[in-house]
């Protein structure tokens, strides 16, 4: 009896215990997750990085977590309770040795004389008085850390005045954005009508990569390095040298079959470039030959042969072999053989059709992408030139009293020998046009008088320098002007 109370009182302190010390670890380790996160956002603060307070919360959230969870894992034993309740009540190891008696269960009359003592004494012990709940003192220090986190996180110390804050480009890079994505939705239905599913998935890639462009706040230097790295992805795509080969070739062997009765036609659309035709024309031979005689499939075996050793060792020696497979077949009446041969060319060139119009809706999309990085630049710069961006971006600090070495600019050399030389024209039949200027004779001057003209606008620059707000140093520079050109008294 007196040991399964023992045990009870042990089991209730421990479970107390084991709640206290959870709350305990969690607001320990709360605070060390605070303070781990203190000089990254001091860092944050005094850089661009732009870190979301959100982003620190979750991190000491984090750190917290994992300690409570290894706490879990590791609860207050019998042992720790027993002591625990051996040191606030001040009972001497009392109940420690009556668990291990417990545990050993000797059965001897003192350890049962022992356990009914220990018993009796915590029976008078309050469960509330050894294992206390009480709030982790860390809990206030964890506010203090989290406002000064908080704090500093929406502070910039080195951030740029209001003077010269940095202009938002976003919009204009979204709108010139705008342009390539329509032009990506286009080629999207293409890929879908033709059949292309190759296409389809580089098509979401480049589309995934251009709505990048359109984040908010994004800096221009972020949207052109995009631009610069989408253009290399459709360089790697787009081989319009090999694409030309290609088609010089087909080319190439549509004229051999342009002469021929039974391939004329599709030569015919070899040559003209439409492939598709070309594969529909020669599907309608492949099934028309079992009806031609023997002298007609000699001709068209012959054709083809020839057909396909002119394209031996190109690019399209695939292609080649399939006509020469099946004018061989034809050649020794194995009919069904050189239709399957034909089949499989008409494949190969179907192929070469869906390469060629996957090429000139990549070649369109790299325009459209060059086109907008162009665009990007051009509208990112169209506010960072001239004097009045000028001026902004570098204020003066002084007065600007300062004289320039060459006012009137550097004098121009000329290193070559000049000769004067007078051509004149000889009048031929037609008509011409004559036309008479009047100007004054040489060595007239002016009707207007040098004095008097700068008498007039000397008046006019001192009223604009009484009543406009000009800066000093500017009124320095009107003045000076004024000066240098005034007339000699004669």
């Amino acid at each position: 009896m007196e040991e399964k109370l023992i045990l009870e009182k042990i089991q209730r302190v421990r479970q107390r215990l084991n709640i206290q010390r959870y709350f305990q670890t969690l607001a320990t380790f709360l605070f060390y997750g605070f303070l781990v996160c203190v000089p990254f956002v001091i860092a944050d603060s005094v850089t661009s990085f732009n870190i979301p307070p959100l982003v620190f919360l979750w991190v000491a959230l984090g750190i917290a977590a994992a300690a409570l969870v290894f706490r879990l894992l590791r609860p207050v034993s019998l042992q720790e309770a027993a002591r625990t309740i051996d040191t606030d009540a001040s009972l001497k190891d009392r109940v420690i040795s009556g668990l291990e008696q417990i545990q050993h269960q000797t059965g001897e009359t003192l350890t049962a004389l022992q356990l009914q003592d220990t018993t009796k004494r915590l029976q008078a012990i309050p469960v509330n008085q050894v294992a206390r709940y009480a709030v982790p003192r860390e809990t206030k220090f964890i506010a203090l850390v989290a406002i000064f986190l908080v704090g500093f996180t929406f502070v910039e110390f080195f951030a740029p005045s209001a003077t010269s804050t940095e202009i938002d480009f976003s919009p204009q890079i979204a709108a010139e954005a705008d342009t390539l994505l329509k032009e990506i939705e286009k080629a999207k239905k293409e890929a879908e009508q033709n059949e292309d599913p190759e296409l389809e998935e580089l098509l979401k890639e480049i589309e995934k990569r251009a709505l990048e462009l359109k984040k908010p706040q994004i800096a221009p230097k972020e949207a052109l390095a995009r631009m610069t790295e989408l253009s290399a992805l459709l360089k790697t795509k787009v081989n319009p040298q090999k694409m030309a080969q290609q088609e010089s070739l087909m080319s190439g062997l549509g004229q051999q079959f342009i002469g021929n009765p039974y391939l004329g036609e599709f030569g015919q659309q070899l040559k003209r470039g439409d492939y598709q035709q070309a594969a529909a024309k020669l599907d309608q031979v492949t099934k028309k030959l079992p009806e031609f005689e023997k002298e007609k499939r000699q001709n068209i075996s012959d054709e083809l042969k020839r057909g396909g050793k002119s394209l031996q060792g190109t690019d399209l020696d695939g292609l080649g072999t399939e006509l020469s497979g099946a004018g061989e077949g034809l050649g020794n009446d194995d009919v069904e053989g050189a239709q399957t041969r034909l089949r499989a060319s008409s494949k190969k060139i179907r192929d070469i059709s869906l390469l060629k119009k996957r090429n000139v809706q990549l070649a369109k999309l790299l325009s459209e992408c060059e086109a907008c990085k162009a665009g990007i630049a051009g509208v990112c710069q169209s506010n960072k030139t001239g004097l009045t961006s000028a001026l902004s971006q570098n204020p003066s600090k002084g007065i600007g009293k300062a004289t320039s070495k060459g006012q009137l600019g550097q004098l121009t050399s000329l290193d070559s020998t000049l000769n004067l030389e007078q051509i004149t024209g000889v009048q031929g039949e037609g008509s011409s046009t004559v036309q008479t200027s009047k100007t004054s004779a040489e060595g007239q001057q002016s009707a207007v008088s040098y004095k008097d003209a700068y008498t007039k606008y000397q008046k006019l620059s001192e009223d604009a320098l009484t009543e406009e707000q000009i800066p000093l140093g500017y009124k320095f520079y009107v003045k000076r002007y004024f000066e240098s050109i005034k007339p000699s008294d004669e």
